[in-house]
């Protein structure tokens, strides 16, 4: 059964879309509203290029900006970023650390369905050698053990993935 508030929500954003007051961050939200359509196919030469030029020049406070803002995002929005900063033409293009803002992204996903970024989080957080702060994994720890606990991720999926964070606190205590 559907929700009704997330429906008008939903359906709100497609009539009025954001504004934001950042140029950076509203080019990011026309691009990937413009081709949500068709993600699997962007390439390097094509959309992927653009993509990366427009996170490319990102700095903190258009990081902080983006994050102030993320309940403005349409969730599948969120997905496509977070899927794409796991191309390795933006890890090779992209200087900042990637990886923790994947996490930052997964913990603030409001919608009821985070598993879509739950099985890539592992592979963002290595793959940018991501140093993630002791608050920030105890907050992916709770987040990952809710989700269990609301039947959203398998016992499986919660032991791997708490296995996995304990494994970044042990790498920051040492």
């Amino acid at each position: 059964m559907m929700n009704i508030h997330q429906l008008k929500k939903t359906f709100y954003k497609t009539l009025f879309p954001p504004k934001f007051g950042n140029k950076k961050i509203q080019s990011l939200y026309n691009f990937v509203s413009q081709n949500d359509s068709d993600t699997e196919y962007w390439t390097i030469d094509g959309q992927l290029q653009e993509f990366i030029g427009i996170i490319k020049s990102f700095d903190e406070g258009d990081i902080q900006y983006f994050f102030e803002r993320i309940s403005l995002w349409n969730s599948y929005y969120l997905v496509i970023i977070s899927d794409k900063f796991l191309d390795s033409h933006v890890r090779a293009n992209v200087k900042y650390d990637l990886g923790k803002i994947y996490a930052k992204i997964f913990l603030l996903y409001e919608d009821s369905d985070p598993y879509f970024l739950i099985d890539n989080l592992e592979i963002a957080v290595t793959m940018y050698e991501s140093k993630i702060d002791t608050g920030t994994l105890i907050d992916l720890t709770s987040k990952i053990e809710f989700m269990h606990h609301k039947k959203l991720i398998t016992r499986q999926q919660r032991n791997y993935n708490i296995h996995f964070i304990n494994s970044l606190i042990d790498e920051l205590s040492n």
